[in-house]
């Protein structure tokens, strides 16, 4: 008898209890990779296949940097921060992408992204500044700029600086990428879909510089420095779990969230990186499992953890404030 192929490890489960008992369950899968591309542990389908949403953004802004336009453009490592962000449209956010867009002589009409209210107070009209991808899109228009081509289209796949992007995050994530696999994200650039265990060969790849040449070396190094020295203009002041797990941890991690539940982390002194995606989509479930996975294989300590745990981990209130559940692991 032909022998059977090995079970796949079960996913991740995130449970939310009422009472004791289970109430709702996030199913997680999971990348733990080493800096070789080697996986030292797997939950549920590591080929399964995504889209990493706004997590790839830090791989997106590597073309910004590789390609000179940020040296030439004068792009600084907060407004590096911000291309790579998921901002909450905080004063600081608005005005630092605005003042970006100015010193470029490009007007804010120009962002592509759509308008929303600030994450932070929905009571303010939404705007182009506000929207959290506003900073990632001043980086294409950057490279746009750098490339002389017109920028009008900047969004389409067949556009130079889409080609110049998608042609990067391939490269790193040794996974061929083309226009037919991507989507539109909510902030109507493309993402392109691909295996979660692709994923995080690209962030294995960012977190070893050394082994790229030597622009694009240089370009991973100076966006996980940007990120983590600038964690407030990655997320935001209040319950962004990016900016207080950077906060916390010192320099030592670089996290970026994604929406449907993507997250990656990437933690250089383990040489480990997490890609991690929940099957339902929820955020809950993804900042458990990022949780999970820092505190199973020893990436983060106890310091780090605590000051993440009452986002990751959070109590379930009631509107009168009764702890009424919890968020728990399996």
């Amino acid at each position: 008898m032909p022998k059977k192929s090995p079970a796949a490890p079960a996913p991740l489960c995130i449970h939310i209890t009422r009472a004791g008992r289970t109430e709702s369950t996030h199913r997680v899968h999971a990348v733990v990779m080493n800096g070789d591309g080697g996986i030292t542990a797997a939950y549920g389908d590591k080929e399964r296949v995504i889209y990493p949403r706004s997590a790839l953004k830090p791989l997106q802004t590597v073309a910004l940097i590789e390609s000179g336009a940020a040296a030439a453009l004068g792009v600084s490592d907060a407004e590096i921060a911000l291309a790579c962000a998921s901002h909450s449209g905080e004063d600081l956010h608005t005005a630092a992408v605005g003042a970006w867009l100015a010193r470029m002589e490009i007007d804010e009409t120009a962002l592509g992204c759509g308008a929303h209210a600030p994450y932070i107070d929905s009571c303010k009209p939404a705007s182009l500044l506000a929207n959290n991808c506003s900073g990632k899109h001043a980086g294409m228009l950057a490279l746009a700029k750098f490339m002389n081509t017109p920028a009008g289209d900047y969004l389409d796949t067949e556009h130079p600086v889409q080609k110049t992007i998608l042609s990067v995050i391939g490269d790193l994530c040794s996974h061929a990428l083309c226009a037919t696999d991507c989507g539109i994200d909510g902030c109507s650039a493309p993402n392109p879909a691909m295996p979660l265990a692709a994923l995080a060969r690209g962030f294995a790849a960012f977190m070893r510089p050394e082994r790229a040449g030597f622009h694009r070396g240089s370009a991973c190094r100076q966006i996980y420095q940007a990120m983590v020295e600038h964690p407030l203009h990655v997320g935001g002041s209040k319950n962004r779990l990016d900016t207080v797990l950077m906060q916390a941890a010192a320099g030592r991690i670089l996290s970026k969230t994604g929406a449907e539940g993507c997250y990656i982390a990437v933690i250089p002194a383990h040489d480990t990186v997490i890609a991690l995606k929940t099957e339902d989509g929820a955020t809950r479930g993804a900042q458990a499992a990022l949780y999970t996975l820092l505190q199973r294989h020893s990436l983060a300590d106890e310091a780090v953890l605590s000051a993440i745990r009452p986002l990751c981990l959070p109590q379930l209130r009631n509107w009168r404030g009764t702890v009424v559940g919890e968020t728990a692991i399996a």
